[in-house]
């Protein structure tokens, strides 16, 4: 399966979960990367990729200044709705097109993340537009609001003379937050480090 969409060439170092690249003329999507700095500041990266036709996973090994072929997907802009029996289920709002998508795209603190209504970035690969486009993964906001459920005595932390307490959220998610953050209150959370930025 060569790649028939559009493409280019980039620096491995650039390459990231999620990305499809082609590997001796197959499309694999990136599930891991990881950076080893060796000697003399050289470095590798390893690339934990999974074959878009058989499923099949396997390791490449590559070194800092080798370069892929990445494959361009299809991006929609989605509102997600609910999970059910394993998959994520996305509604484009514009055309109301229906996608279910299986949560293992996602990480598991992303899936904790997602809230009903939440507006997320699909892609989509997808080299025949007469075929439905396969899911490579789920983009979640940098950012978003959650309510805080609860709260434990504040913490022996400081910051700046910020003292910082113990809150669950709407979603179940663990976060420290500001003493002056109470119960109802809505909070800004980072999605991807699951960390409190400020009140909302």
């Amino acid at each position: 399966m060569v790649a028939q969409g559009r493409g280019f060439k980039t620096n491995v170092l650039q390459v990231r979960k999620g990305f499809v690249v082609e590997i001796n003329s197959t499309l694999s999507v990136v599930l891991k990367r990881e950076t080893s700095v060796m000697g003399r500041g050289t470095s590798t990266v390893k690339l934990e990729v999974q074959d878009l036709l058989t499923g099949t996973k396997h390791t490449e090994r590559y070194r800092s200044g080798d370069m892929v072929e990445v494959t361009e997907l299809e991006e929609h802009k989605c509102q997600y709705l609910y999970r059910a029996d394993g998959n994520v289920h996305l509604m484009d709002p514009e055309t109301f097109d229906m996608y279910e998508v299986p949560e293992s795209v996602l990480e598991d603190r992303q899936l904790q993340m997602l809230l009903p209504d939440m507006q997320v970035q699909l892609s989509l690969f997808q080299p025949d537009p007469d075929v439905p486009g396969k899911p490579i993964s789920i983009k979640l906001p940098t950012q978003a609001n959650y309510v805080v459920t609860s709260t434990l005595a504040s913490a022996a932390q400081a910051n700046k003379g910020t003292i910082y307490k113990n809150a669950d959220l709407e979603n179940g998610i663990k976060v420290q937050v500001p003493d002056f953050v109470n119960v109802g209150d809505r909070v800004v959370v980072d999605t991807e480090a699951g960390k409190y930025v400020r009140r909302a």
